[in-house]
Parts: C-alpha cells; sequence; structure tokens
C-alpha cells in the first residue's frame, strides 16, 4: 500500500550507530542493537517503545523481513495514525557460555530470563540515550517465528512492561 514506500514531504527519522553489550544474564553473551526514532519523539514525557527482534533484519536499507519499518512508521506518524516512537532493533546474542549462537536459546526458551535481559541491560542501556515512557500501556515487543514466541514470553512474564505484542508466525 502506499505507506510502504517513501511519501513526499514526509521526515524521515534516525538510525543509530550499532551498538554493541556483554550480558551477565547470559554469560559471556554479546549482542548488538540499534535504535530507530521516528521525527517528533516526545523527549519531555518520553516516547512510546516498540522492541524488535531479530532486528539486523530490519535495519536500514537491508531489511530482510520487508517490512519497511523505518518508512511506513515514518508515513504512519506524519498522518497521525501512531506517535512518535522508539524502535530498538536488537540481533540475538554470539558467544555465550552454552552455545554459540544463542538466538534459540534466547527465543526459545520459556522463561523469565530474556525479558529480564531486554529490561535489565538492553533497554537500561538505551534509555541512557532515550527516553521512554515507563508504562506498559505506551510499549510493544515484536517478533517472527522464534521472535514471535519470545515476544510473547516477555510480555507474559512482564506485563507491567509490556501490554501490547507483535507475532508474525510465531512459534508456539
Amino acid at each position: 500500500n502506499p505507506e510502504s514506500y517513501p511519501l513526499p514531504g514526509v521526515p524521515r527519522g534516525t538510525l543509530s550507530e550499532k551498538k554493541t553489550l556483554t550480558s551477565s544474564i547470559y554469560p559471556s553473551m554479546s549482542t548488538n542493537y540499534w535504535v530507530y526514532t521516528n521525527p517528533g519523539v516526545d523527549t519531555v514525557r518520553g516516547a512510546p517503545l516498540m522492541v524488535w527482534h531479530d532486528g539486523e533484519t530490519i535495519v536500514g536499507n537491508q531489511d530482510l523481513m520487508r517490512l519497511r519499518l523505518q518508512i511506513v512508521s515514518d508515513n504512519l506518524v506524519a498522518k497521525k495514525l501512531i506517535p512518535p516512537m522508539v524502535h530498538v532493533l536488537i540481533q540475538p546474542g554470539t558467544g555465550g557460555t552454552e552455545a554459540r549462537a544463542m538466538r534459540s536459546i534466547q527465543y526459545d526458551t520459556v522463561s523469565d530470563r530474556y525479558g529480564k535481559y531486554v529490561l535489565e541491560e538492553v533497554l537500561a542501556d538505551v534509555q541512557k540515550t532515550y527516553k521512554i515512557r515507563p508504562d506498559a500501556y505506551s510499549r510493544a515487543i515484536a517478533g517472527a517465528s522464534s521472535g514471535g514466541i519470545c515476544a510473547f514470553n516477555a510480555a507474559w512474564y512482564y506485563p507491567d512492561q509490556f501490554s501490547r505484542v507483535l507475532s508474525h508466525i510465531g512459534s508456539y
């Protein structure tokens, strides 16, 4: 639809540089993340939050998931259909004491561990730079396949932090 393509006169948001974290919740694991902010994010009250799993697949023009996150969200913000928000695009970790590729361990394990990791490590780092609203109503978390169950788990274990879940072909 038209929102999937750049519209004339619509301001574009900002994509951060790649940031890398080393985890203590998943010992010896490191992960990358990016932050995309729509134009007009509220830096006083804080912005709504959207967390995206497998974030490396939707960074910049690469967009392997074909979500066109940056274009679509900027177009919807310009039309005042959604508020300007902070999007956190998290890549699954690597290394760790449990395995080399951590995606399945992080995403498929049914526990509060990954939600704790997102809240206490990734979002804690994000909030050093960006002001995010603290209420669950203003926070969403999304993923595809195993990322979908991961998003559901995070909201299940932390309903006071995430009240909205977007699951694409969630593997439940």
